[in-house]
């Protein structure tokens, strides 16, 4: 298969009449045959060269629909972040891609920036991130696009010294992850990037309450992360998380860490899984009774009976400030009674008490506004 690879570029580029860049091709061939010949790399070089045609019959990715070869590619991604961040330092990334801050990601592994940005994009369904997003930053963008204006995600190699002089001296605002060492670094400036509302107070006056609303903001996002770290904790490492407790939790683990003994990137998959399924509720508690909130207004345009209407979504955030707080209380009642959704989710309500920065960071996020506006109009309230 690698000599017809290689005979059927250069038959297509002596037909081509381009002769002159076969020599171009031929260089790096003749340069991987030079390094064959060493007894020391042999093997192992020509492993890596004749791997990808060896196994080609027997991938896993063969014959299989797209949407099983995409979810296996998301818990293929999944398994190196949950591997690379424990448990709160997970939960507090997710709370920063939530808000739409930015957010650096480094690793002096290439394919783990890539895998841990791909990730925890998964972990924020159904809303989606509307930002820069760029896995893999080349190395002649780094310093523009850290100081880019508006939230991103970034991957950046932290073995270039170039990058290592950029990750010493990021700007305030920015969050940096460390996939390496296991930490992620909270922005000093969290949430100072438009997300709260202004203040029309005089300037030294304004600048303490934006300092004050800044470390306040940040307290929350430390206590969700503390709270949330401790669900993904206790539900993938129960043996740890779980050692005081009276409740021995590990049994309902023992048969799946019995099917998956040894192999540390099936139980890898498996807590990306379970992290996913706690992010789906969470989230499912955040986005309960957004609909209701909204009110869809229409206007006849003016070009006639065949104008099209003008379109405006109107967002109550007082009736989604006073949702939350029944949610907070547990002063609701279920409309069915076989439909255990609201019990499961109401465990994960943030409260105004504790968390009224983070929803009003929330509510002015992009991923919501567009979450709103990709819903149809009978959801609604209609005018």
């Amino acid at each position: 298969l690698l000599y017809n690879d290689f005979c059927s570029i250069r038959n297509h580029l002596s037909e081509s009449g381009n002769g002159g860049e076969f020599q171009y091709f031929c260089q790096p061939l003749v340069d991987i045959l030079g390094v064959l010949a060493s007894p020391d790399v042999e093997k192992a070089s020509l492993t890596s060269i004749l791997e990808a045609y060896l196994s080609f019959s027997s991938s896993r990715w063969i014959n299989r629909p797209l949407l099983d070869q995409s979810n296996q590619l998301a818990q293929s991604y999944g398994a190196q972040l949950t591997q690379s961040l424990p448990p709160v330092a997970l939960a507090l990334l997710f709370s920063t891609i939530l808000l739409e801050q930015k957010v650096v990601l480094s690793s002096s592994r290439r394919g783990l920036l890539t895998a841990a940005s791909h990730a925890i994009i998964e972990l924020i369904r159904p809303l989606k991130w509307q930002h820069l997003f760029v896995p893999l930053v080349p190395l002649s963008m780094i310093d523009d696009l850290v100081h880019y204006p508006a939230p991103f995600i970034l991957g950046i190699p932290e073995d270039e010294k170039s990058c290592a002089d950029v990750l010493d001296s990021l700007p305030p605002d920015v969050t940096l992850v460390n996939l390496d060492f296991g930490r992620v670094i909270l922005a000093p400036d969290f949430g100072n990037n438009g997300s709260t509302q202004p203040i029309q107070e005089p300037e030294e006056e304004a600048i303490n309450t934006e300092k004050s609303v800044t470390a306040a903001l940040r307290d929350q996002v430390v206590l969700l992360a503390e709270a949330l770290g401790g669900i993904f904790g206790t539900t993938i490492h129960p043996e740890s998380w779980c050692c005081d407790s009276a409740v021995d939790r590990r049994l309902s683990r023992l048969k799946e860490s019995q099917f998956i003994q040894g192999n540390a990137h099936l139980r890898g998959q498996a807590d990306f899984v379970s992290i996913s399924n706690i992010c789906k509720i969470f989230l499912t508690e955040l986005l309960l009774g957004i609909p209701s909130c909204c009110l869809w207004l229409e206007e006849k345009g003016a070009g006639g009976p065949n104008g099209r209407n003008e379109t405006a979504i109107v967002f109550d955030e007082d009736r989604f400030f006073h949702l939350k707080n029944l949610r907070a209380e547990g002063l609701f009642s279920q409309l069915f009674s076989s439909y255990d959704l609201t019990q499961r989710t109401s465990t994960l309500t943030l409260s105004l008490d504790h968390f009224d920065l983070i929803l009003e960071s929330f509510l002015r996020t992009q991923c919501l506004s567009t979450y709103i506006c990709s819903r149809d109009k009978c959801s609604m309230l209609y005018w």
